[in-house]
């Protein structure tokens, strides 16, 4: 039924979340701090420490702004150049599938050429994307487009492989790493709801067009590559310059049952997010439904980053949780919650209520995740793996754009049946990669060949 006014919501519920978010953070640093017993968790952060972090993470965050800037507008630029449906669901499978047969390619090399060198890369390949968006020729924007899938290739493997390698060899304690992680989901949020304001003040109240945030997305590439260039030192594999040896190593990874495990977990959780970000506008006006998606669009990445604010409760202190103990509840409560618009087109409300649910446990599972990741998989070949870990989600997402949006071939509720059936198999996963971490423990073992003492200090 079709609504006067389009829905938007209580005007409370942004300041609300905001509000616990804010609270959380707060409490985690008290209690941090007062732990004095544990030297782990004294909130003292030395100075180097924090010049590292926030040298890593202003360029993480320019480049989640790269991201953000081209999608707010993306699809009402090209059809405002003139090209239907059609054209544009090629210029998105452009992107996925030139990110899954050239991109791993790519990202696995980040591991013999340097994580600095393919950030370049990275930032390089955005720069030309956005600027060749401003013509309107077909094959020009399809060049655009292949940039951005090798550049979604590199990022964030190269930047986590380079953070992760970086850290170590500065001789940082591990479970600083936690603070950064969380840090980067929070500011991820938030960087979702700056750009979004910040573009619609672009187009709507400036008037400077629809290809205005991509120009200024161009802008940002650039002052990403001089931030690197200035400010980080290279760090590579084991094996320098040899895209060979990288990619064995990387194979060789995967021949690990507990890195299959683990990548099963993070292709599941990505394919899972991605579908949501197709399906979630389409589910809420479904029925001829009226909503104002900007506002809503708030609320999720408010709950994304409440959601960052309880990960850092977890993994950070005071107290301390292993990952694999609180993410399958985490994720059969977001099966929960995909489990309402994939049954029925709900009352507005109720759907907006379980989407936020759903983004508070994508905010505690993203560093949670990354975490995991730290603990299994080794630097000399990290961003290789994290590559391989990214070709089920390419194909995921090849499915869910050709089968259900193009071929209309698969409803929107059987995508969000077997992202259900996905996550309750990531639970699977999870348990089965505690079994055998608690194993490991007990017999003194190993995690990803690295003393277990030096890779998880929240081991039992």
């Amino acid at each position: 039924m079709m609504q006067d006014e389009a829905w938007e919501g209580p005007k409370w519920v942004y300041a609300f979340l905001l509000g616990v978010c804010a609270l959380l953070v707060y409490a985690q640093s008290v209690l941090a701090s007062k732990n004095k017993p544990n030297e782990k968790y004294t909130g003292q952060y030395p100075r180097a420490f924090v010049d590292f972090q926030r040298r890593f993470l202003v360029v993480f965050f320019l480049f989640t702004l790269i991201e953000g800037l081209q999608t707010v507008y993306r699809e009402a630029l090209y059809q405002d150049y003139g090209f239907g449906r059609r054209e544009i669901g090629i210029f998105v499978v452009t992107v996925h599938t030139v990110a899954l047969f050239f991109g791993t390619i790519l990202g696995v090399a980040a591991d013999s050429i340097g994580r600095r060198k393919a950030t370049i890369i990275c930032g390089l390949l955005e720069l030309v994307g956005c600027s060749v968006r401003y013509s309107k020729d077909f094959y020009l924007l399809c060049f655009a487009n292949v940039c951005h899938g090798l550049a979604i290739s590199l990022f964030p493997t190269a930047l986590e492989a380079w953070l992760i390698s970086e850290h170590e060899r500065l001789g940082f304690r591990q479970e600083w790493l936690c603070k950064t992680l969380w840090l980067m989901a929070l500011g991820t949020g938030a960087a979702a709801i700056g750009v979004g304001a910040f573009a619609n003040l672009m187009v709507d109240r400036l008037g400077l067009g629809l290809v205005s945030p991509t120009f200024v997305a161009a802008a940002v590439a650039g002052l990403g590559i001089f931030l690197v260039l200035n400010g980080w030192v290279e760090n590579v594999g084991t094996q320098q310059h040899k895209l060979s040896v990288a990619m064995v190593n990387a194979f060789q990874a995967l021949t690990d049952r507990r890195i299959l495990l683990l990548g099963w977990v993070q292709a599941t959780f990505d394919v899972t997010f991605a579908a949501f970000q197709f399906l979630w506008t389409p589910t809420l006006i479904a029925d001829g439904r009226d909503i104002h998606s900007g506002m809503i669009y708030v609320y999720l990445m408010a709950s994304l980053m409440l959601g960052s604010a309880v990960a850092a409760l977890l993994l950070c202190g005071p107290y301390t949780n292993r990952p694999e103990t609180f993410l399958p509840l985490v994720f059969i409560i977001a099966s929960l919650a995909l489990l309402v618009p994939a049954y029925d087109h709900q009352e507005i409300w109720l759907l907006v209520t379980v989407f936020c649910i759903y983004h508070i446990c994508v905010g505690i599972a993203w560093p949670s995740l990354a975490y995991l990741r730290i603990i299994y998989i080794q630097n000399d070949r990290r961003a290789g793996v994290l590559s391989f870990f990214r070709v089920p989600v390419h194909l995921g997402i090849l499915f869910i754009i050709i089968k259900g949006g193009i071929l209309k071939q698969v409803e929107n509720s059987t995508i969000f049946y077997l992202c259900i059936l996905g996550l309750l198999s990531a639970c699977v996963a999870l348990h089965s990669l505690d079994k055998h971490r608690l194993l490991m423990s007990v017999s003194g073992g190993q995690v990803g060949k690295l003393p277990a003492e030096k890779l998880d200090p929240l081991r039992l």
